[in-house]
């Protein structure tokens, strides 16, 4: 058997999880069904399958960019981030990007304490084991050179990014801005979207992915070989997930996702904390609101 099977079950626990690779070399109509049943369960049953559903689930409630597309169909003032700037009702009186800080942070809500509540009462796990601690000790000053090594360079990239119009027309979302202090508030803010973004992928995906056993997932097959069952394949999953996330953004975000995506990935794993990572998203797009602003 490909899947384990267990003694007196009902007949529908037998049809789900009684799939023999006989049946996968000869499928009939019945093999559709169950496979698909098999793949919908774990979500609710397994802690892989409960991590890859919760994010799967709460990134499409978060939306397109972070746009909230469901929020408007209950709110017909709701517009999302950089749509209909300076013509857009007013939700948040005295704050003209209320639609952005909305956005940011109903985005933390979202995907990072919903996260934090299942990792701390369902899963049963401290949040170190998912990237929210700081690097411990002893991974210090590897910190500190993965974040030179992500920021730096990157610069470069970010600064030639902001001359382009597909670039400079969507970043920042919101302006103009009345004040410099206006900016800086906006830019606070801002960071809430980046602990949303790179907890979801590069901490409660990565980690929660990478440090599932193969012992607590018996009876499934496939795996790498080891103690691990996902171990490094994490590293694709959270970054093809998150490039997808970026699918119609402009070409020089989309395909430099792929880039970040990996590599903030393999830096997050390395020094056992997102906040590095985190910390140098945030100012590289400070940095390009900031050239973008420049441009009309």
């Amino acid at each position: 058997m490909l899947y384990g099977t267990a003694p007196q079950r009902s007949r529908f626990a037998r049809f789900v999880t009684d799939i023999s690779e006989r049946e996968l070399l000869h499928p009939t109509w019945t093999t559709v069904p169950k496979l698909m049943l098999h793949t919908i369960l774990p979500f609710f049953t397994k802690r892989p399958g409960q991590i890859l559903g919760s994010t799967f689930l709460l990134i499409m409630v978060w939306g397109t960019h972070g746009s909230l597309e469901l929020l408007g169909q209950v709110w017909p003032s709701w517009r999302g981030p950089g749509v209909d700037v300076g013509h857009r009702p007013s939700l948040l009186p005295g704050i003209p990007w209320d639609n952005e800080l909305l956005s940011f942070a109903l985005g933390f809500a979202l995907l990072v304490l919903v996260p934090i509540a299942l990792i701390r009462w369902v899963y049963k796990q401290p949040l170190a084991d998912y990237g929210l601690a700081l690097p411990p000790k002893g991974r210090r000053l590897l910190a500190l050179q993965t974040f030179l090594l992500l920021t730096l360079p990157s610069l470069i990239g970010f600064w030639r990014a902001a001359s382009i119009p597909s670039m400079h027309q969507l970043y920042p979302f919101f302006r103009p801005f009345s004040s410099t202090g206006q900016f800086i508030a906006y830019e606070l803010a801002y960071l809430l979207f980046f602990i949303a973004i790179e907890f979801i992928f590069r901490g409660y995906l990565l980690f929660g992915l990478a440090g599932v056993l193969d012992r607590e997932v018996r009876h499934t097959g496939g795996g790498l070989r080891g103690a691990f069952y996902f171990g490094r394949y994490a590293l694709l999953i959270q970054m093809l997930s998150y490039t997808a996330w970026h699918l119609g953004k402009p070409l020089p975000e989309l395909w430099g996702t792929v880039i970040w995506g990996l590599g903030a990935g393999a830096a997050a794993y390395a020094i056992r904390s997102i906040w590095p990572v985190v910390l140098s998203h945030w100012l590289l797009n400070v940095f390009l609101d900031a050239v973008s602003l420049q441009y009309p």
